[in-house]
């Protein structure tokens, strides 16, 4: 039990500690997206990882509430609003709301963060402390829920039905000590809530709870229902316990609580169980078991002897983990010392709930951080998430319901332990506890109580043993009757009620050794024999041995059997003698057999040995039949007439009785003496086969202990896989985002751009690259220099190799076989770690830009022919033209003017137009009606385009010349003057089907205007 603490000012801040394992970061989702960014509290966030990993779960969490998230860092103080996560690589503890890092202990097995933080919040915050148990494999955090319920605090535990692993809230909700069970979405409220309730209250101050009536009602209900009096309980303890239940259920009024108690009967029972606060481990308090262990024990047991009885009472169990606790100790001693006790440890409690846990001895795995690893190995069997205490230590202590203010004490005790259950109780009780301690133990008991226990006035009845750890020792001084007050009047509790049965082993008598036998048939006189076998089957038979068997000499015949054939009286003996010759090498004898012969009984001795030698008969039995002198005769007139053989005198019937009886008893006497001896060798045999079984099942015991180990191991494994995998798969999820937001920027760009890895293999690429480099997406992982491009460019590779050795980017202008441009960079691609990881190349078009230059040199050029040397207008239009055809491939150019009356076409200019086509063209008539392409353009005004002049055009003398010289497209573009007249026409020739792109028309539209300059011009020269 726990032992209440003075409110401390660490107390100020609510701090809700979570624990969460597989499957827990889902639950932690829903927590914290329905927690509220006021609310006041502090979040530690408790998760089973890998201590040599790394933690996302901040960046996770950061995404699901606006509360601040942090990994917690060693001695950082809480703040309220505030979320903290565990590291990896550390146990969390809670001092002065800091949180403190403490190694985690390397032998302790199983990885248990959870209780472990747990216990310390339950130490630091009281009755302010609040645990939370999500979705997770194993028991963790149930160990630590005990401690903080024990202090007043508040446990809740999600849902199993909405936990992906339902382990850890499923052992917290069996151990009947969670507040609340809800779904991880609603917890944030009810938390909420209860801390509110924690505030004082101002009616709840005007009318303390102390003082109202209702407490009485309360304390009769609980009477009445469970049969205990609270009425000896502090003051305090009451208030506060009652006030936390009525927080639990949102109750402030007293009055509303009662009538909430009397409309359910189950709230008795919790606030029953709330006010025994039962709360323990093993081995509490390390430092005063360890006093026990080397001093106190040693002490007490010293003078008693093996068989000694030692007896124990722990009063106020709880769970049974301290009556445990000093089994384990008294087990070790008796080893240490060589000794035996007859250990009898009486553990009893008011809670029938748990003592039959503590009956049943099966705890959760969170027992590891109080037993020693060794303890743990020697004296637990381990069962799934839970550790079972051993049989033999199990057998050492009797668990009972018991009230220790109203049932009797047991007596004669050597040991009496009640540790942190009188700090409940008021002054008045405990006055009467004491001297109830001291009637109980015998001369020289100790007494062991709790740190902050005391025997109070009562130092004539106990001395102080050791003051820190309050142990004492009885004082020989006797009990006034006033001492004993009513105790003494309750009929005295019989202690071998609890008392185990003593057994104890029979000893058989040392069976006689008979003298050696003779050797076979050396004899001056041989008897009537047999040789047969253990069963009684015979092999042979010698002599006359039909008085006992009436077989014929010789071989037997098949399946004869002797015990069979035996005649009346002699089958038991014969059984019994054959049985004891196989047991043994030395002869075996049986004298006085009574054998029914015909018309008397013959007294026969009977001699078996186990034949040795020669080796074909060794194992088989030798018997002889040896007949007395004396017989025994029927009444007269029984006798054969005529028989002629002197008879012994008759004895008297009652004799013969007597002596009948006589030989009978002997013989069944010896017959239980060899039952007896056979008995005694099959318990020999079967105690050989029980310990050959035990250490058979120590052997398998070792390896369940050792595979409960390993599959612990990959439990715990497991877990923190499950945590690493749900984070990983959040870090994938976002990677992904981030990289289609990647893929989508680079392709939104419009620029084509490669990576390739120090190989100069392809990594990745944009759509754009498709354009100029064939790739597809099984490309990557493959050489750049194995792919097919449209670049007139065969120096990639070269440059490529260059930048990556010096580091120094490129940018070369290079041309397609479209006849479009790019600006390629070359890159180093550098990491986030400023390593080198290959190159980026990226195409940037630059057609437009490249084309209107050389259009703009041709600009140039034209102008100074014009102006400078005034050439002809066909030398001006000439360059011109090749100035276009210079921006594609496959391409001719031709310009028509208008004669002077402006109704034919007159042939000016085309560089690498076939003569032919001049020759058509010249003298063409321009009309509505026309069908030639730069004819059509300047009746109409307009640009005429082609795309497929086999298909387009009718058939015509200039489509058919067209088609013969693979003219396959064209487009005429009229050529204006700078008052609206039509000069002419410009058009340009295509080898294949083709539709002019944008940058064709700009080119064009660039050219065009600069014609009708130079055309204009020549006009006015001439004029």
């Amino acid at each position: 039990m726990e032992q209440p603490e003075a409110a401390s000012p660490s107390q100020a801040i609510s701090i809700v500690g979570i624990g969460a394992s597989a499957g827990g970061l889902d639950a932690l989702k829903h927590f914290f997206k329905n927690a509220p960014r006021d609310c006041g509290l502090a979040f530690v966030v408790i998760t089973h990882r890998d201590p040599e990993g790394t933690s996302i779960l901040p960046d996770i969490l950061k995404k699901c509430t606006t509360l601040p998230v942090a990994e917690a860092q060693n001695g950082v103080t809480l703040e309220p609003n505030h979320i903290y996560t565990s590291p990896p690589s550390h146990y969390l503890r809670l001092q002065q709301d800091r949180l403190l890092f403490d190694e985690i202990p390397a032998d302790r097995g199983a990885s248990l963060p959870i209780d472990y933080f747990f216990r310390s919040l339950a130490e630091e915050k009281k009755e302010k402390a609040i645990c939370v148990i999500l979705s997770g494999a194993g028991s963790d955090g149930t160990i630590g829920m005990h401690a903080v319920h024990g202090e007043g605090g508040m446990a809740m535990a999600q849902e199993i039905k909405t936990a992906e692993f339902g382990d850890m809230p499923g052992s917290a909700i069996a151990s009947g000590l969670v507040d609340y069970v809800l779904p991880p979405d609603k917890m944030p409220g009810h938390i909420v809530a209860y801390v509110q309730g924690l505030k004082p209250d101002k009616r709840r101050e005007s009318t303390p709870l102390l003082q109202h009536e209702a407490l009485d009602e309360m304390l009769a209900l609980l009477r009445q229902h469970t049969g205990s009096d609270f009425a000896f309980y502090k003051t305090n303890t009451l208030g506060r316990r009652i006030e936390r239940r009525m927080n639990v259920h949102h109750l402030a009024d007293p009055a509303q609580y009662v009538r909430y108690l009397k409309e359910n009967v189950h709230e008795i029972d919790l606030l029953f169980k709330e006010l025994l606060i039962g709360v323990t481990s093993y081995f509490r308090d390390p430092a005063a078991f360890e006093i026990l262990e080397t001093e106190a024990l040693p002490a007490l047991l010293q003078d008693k002897a093996g068989n000694d009885a030692v007896r124990i009472w722990v009063a106020g169990c709880s769970t049974g983990e301290e009556a445990y606790s000093l089994a384990i100790l008294l087990h070790e001693y008796m080893e240490r010392e060589k000794k035996q006790f007859h250990v009898q440890i009486f553990a009893t409690d008011l809670d029938d709930k748990a003592i039959n846990h503590a009956r049943v001895g099966l705890y959760s795995d969170g027992i590891a951080l109080d037993v020693k690893p060794e303890r743990l190995a020697r004296y637990f069997n381990r069962e799934d998430n839970h550790y079972r205490i051993k049989k033999n230590i199990r057998e050492m202590v009797v668990f009972a319901t018991q009230n220790l203010i109203q049932d009797p004490p047991f007596t004669k005790l050597d040991l009496v332990s009640c540790r942190n259950l009188m700090i409940y109780l008021d002054s008045p009780m405990q006055k009467k506890i004491i001297p109830l301690f001291h009637y109980s133990l015998r001369a020289g008991g100790l007494l062991l109580l709790g740190s902050s226990e005391t025997v109070g006035t009562f130092t004539d009845l106990f001395a102080p043993l050791h003051g820190r750890w309050k142990l004492f020792t009885r004082r020989e001084m006797p009990l006034s009757v006033n001492r004993l007050t009513k105790f003494m009047d309750l009929p005295r509790v019989e202690d071998n009620h609890y008392a185990a049965a003593a057994t104890g082993k029979s000893k058989g008598k040392a069976a006689d050794i008979s003298e050696l036998a003779q050797k076979l048939l050396l004899k001056q006189y041989i008897p009537p024999s047999l040789i047969v076998n253990e069963k009684g089957d015979i092999f042979f038979i010698h002599g006359r041995t039909g008085t006992y068997l009436e077989p014929s000499s010789g071989p037997p015949q098949p399946n004869q059997n002797a015990l069979d054939m035996a005649r009346e009286g002699l089958q038991l003996a014969l059984t019994a003698i054959i049985r004891k010759a196989a047991s043994q090498d030395t002869e075996a004898v049986h004298k006085g057999v009574r054998v029914r012969t015909n018309g008397h009984f013959a007294i026969v001795n009977l001699r078996a040995k186990k034949i040795l030698e020669p080796e074909a008969l060794r194992g088989l039995i030798w018997i002889a039949f040896e007949r007395e002198d004396e017989e025994e005769e029927f009444p007269a007139g029984d006798t054969p007439a005529g028989s002629g053989k002197k008879m012994k005198p008759k004895r008297k019937p009652q004799q013969i009785d007597n002596e009948q009886v006589e030989r009978e008893l002997q013989f069944v006497k010896q017959n239980l003496q060899n039952t007896i001896e056979e008995l005694e060798a099959s318990n020999e045999e079967l105690k050989s086969t029980n310990e050959e079984l035990q250490s058979t099942n120590e052997e398998l015991q070792s390896a369940n202990e050792e595979l409960e180990t390993a599959k612990e191991e990959m439990q715990s494994l497991n877990e923190e896989l499950q945590t690493v995998n749900a984070e990983l798969e959040t870090k994938i999820s976002d990677l992904s985002y981030a990289n289609d937001d990647m893929k989508n920027l680079l392709n939104s760009t419009g620029i084509a751009t490669v990576f390739l890895d120090n190989g100069l293999n392809i990594k990745r690429f944009t759509i754009q690259t498709k354009k100029i480099i064939h790739l597809i997406q099984t490309d990557i992982g493959r050489p750049i220099s194995d792919i097919v491009s449209q670049l007139e460019y065969t120096a990639l590779v070269r440059d490529a190799s260059e930048v990556l050795q010096t580091l120094v980017f490129k940018e070369i202008e290079v041309r397609a076989k479209d006849w479009s441009w790019y600006l390629m960079r070359i890159m180093p691609y550098r990491t986030a770690e400023n390593v080198i990881d290959g190159l980026v190349l990226t195409f940037v078009d630059i057609t437009k830009l490249k084309k209107s230059e050389i259009l703009l040199a041709a600009h140039i050029k034209t102008l100074e022919l014009m102006c400078i040397k005034e050439a002809p207008l066909v030398e001006v239009l000439t360059e011109l033209l090749r100035a276009v055809e210079n921006q594609s491939s496959g391409v001719w150019c031709s310009v028509v003017t208008l004669d002077s009356a402006g109704k034919h076409l007159r042939h000016v200019a085309a560089p690498t137009l076939p003569e032919a086509f001049n020759k058509v063209l010249d003298g063409i008539e321009v009309s509505a009606g026309a069908t030639e392409p730069c004819a059509m353009a300047i009746a109409s005004r307009k640009h005429i385009v082609v795309p497929d002049i086999g298909s387009a055009l009718p058939q015509t003398a200039f489509t058919k010349l067209a088609l013969k010289h693979d003219v396959k497209a064209c487009w005429s573009q009229p050529i204006m003057s700078s008052a609206g007249k039509v000069l002419g026409a410009f058009t340009i020739y295509y080898q294949q089907a083709h539709q002019p792109s944008n940058v064709e028309e700009e080119l064009i539209n660039q050219a065009v205007p600069i014609m009708a300059t130079a055309i204009e011009r020549s006009s006015k020269g001439r004029k």
